[in-house]
């Protein structure tokens, strides 16, 4: 494992088993014509190991912030018959796919194509550095050395 891959390792090993899933509420179509339509809320629903439950942050100039009890409960009672949906963001999945890129390797030789695909290695290690380059560094003060 490359120095990249294991801080995105050490990163995600600080959420175990599994990190909070953000997710916004899309609304389709505004039956109370209070909200309006788009993104109208963000928020977060909890590991199991946190008990599966979520906050919900109202955007706007009303904002309000709610805590479920059960997050299953956010689109039934917000989702206006399909009017608004929950929209995941699959984080721990982005975090394997760049764990992923993170281990791919340098290519050999002096053509064209392996030159063009290192360059593009060190740009996406460059933008994941400097995305999570504060967090990485602070999973990596947690960390267990490795001997």
């Amino acid at each position: 494992m490359n120095r990249l891959a294991a801080r995105l390792a050490d990163f995600v090993a600080q959420f175990e088993p599994e990190p909070p899933t953000p997710y916004v509420l899309r609304r389709d179509v505004d039956v109370t014509g209070v909200s309006g339509t788009g993104v109208v809320a963000e928020g977060a629903i909890f590991s199991a190991a946190a008990g599966s439950t979520g906050v919900t942050r109202w955007r706007g100039e009303r904002g309000s912030t709610v805590a479920w009890d059960r997050a299953r409960d956010i689109e039934p009672i917000h989702g206006h018959g399909g009017a608004t949906r929950v929209v995941l963001l699959p984080v721990s999945a982005m975090l394997g796919a760049l764990a992923s890129v993170a281990e791919l390797g340098q290519q050999g030789g002096g053509g064209e194509w392996a030159r063009g695909w290192n360059e593009a290695l060190r740009t996406v290690h460059g933008l994941v550095d400097r995305a999570l380059g504060p967090h990485l560094a602070a999973a990596e003060e947690h960390a267990t050395p490795v001997e």
